[in-house]
């Protein structure tokens, strides 16, 4: 596609910084990040709702086995669960493209001198690996990823670490988000937010929840 300088567009890139969730925002990977939980949870004995691993968009997958564990599953230990969630949903990484219009925006906002950097709940060597694997890697500026922070989304740490890391105010940074607990994050980080929602936008800026 080709983007078309709306005004509504023109207000996208008068932005001076960007942050991109990645999985279900920038690509298309939650499929195979559900298909893997749903397989390590069987693995383990219990059923995963995909709702439930949708509804948890942007929470670190340590916290994710957490949760399960709370909810009285038997995960065993934690990091071997993570570890075996990980393979699997790697193990259709070659599958993930990009969501079109999010990388155009990616692109021109690059383009255009717009910092850029991706805020995710993902292992970096996920995040690394399939930004090299579709050619984004040489646009972005900082990667924050689940092992860069303490505190994960809801929580607003991960956009503001990557505020820091460009050198950039949040109230001069754009946020795209495709999980609720993630526009609340960027909101909550005195960001404004674009919120993508089945792998489709209509740009429309949110400055509030």
């Amino acid at each position: 596609m080709t983007l078309e300088m709306t005004p509504a567009m023109q207000k996208i890139f008068s932005y001076k910084a960007f942050i991109f969730d990645l999985d279900g925002t920038l690509i298309n990977s939650m499929p195979f990040h559900v298909k893997a939980w749903i397989q390590v949870g069987a693995e383990h004995g219990f059923v995963v709702d995909p709702a439930l691993i949708y509804s948890m968009g942007g929470v670190s997958s340590r916290d994710v086995v957490t949760y399960f564990a709370s909810q009285g599953h038997d995960v065993g230990d934690i990091d071997e669960f993570v570890k075996r969630k990980v393979q699997l949903y790697r193990e259709n990484m070659d599958k993930v493209e990009t969501i079109k219009p999010i990388e155009e925006v990616l692109k021109k906002g690059h383009e255009l001198g717009i910092k850029i950097a991706v805020g995710t709940g993902t292992q970096r060597i996920n995040a690394v690996d399939i930004l090299k694997k579709l050619g984004l890697e040489r646009y972005v500026d900082a990667i924050v990823c689940a092992d860069d922070v303490k505190r994960h989304k809801p929580f607003p740490d991960t956009f503001l670490k990557c505020c820091s890391l460009m050198g950039v105010e949040p109230k001069d940074t754009l946020v795209f988000e495709d999980g609720k607990l993630g526009v609340q994050a960027a909101i909550d980080g005195g960001m404004h937010c674009v919120e993508v929602v089945d792998c489709k936008c209509d740009f429309a800026i949110k400055t509030s929840l």
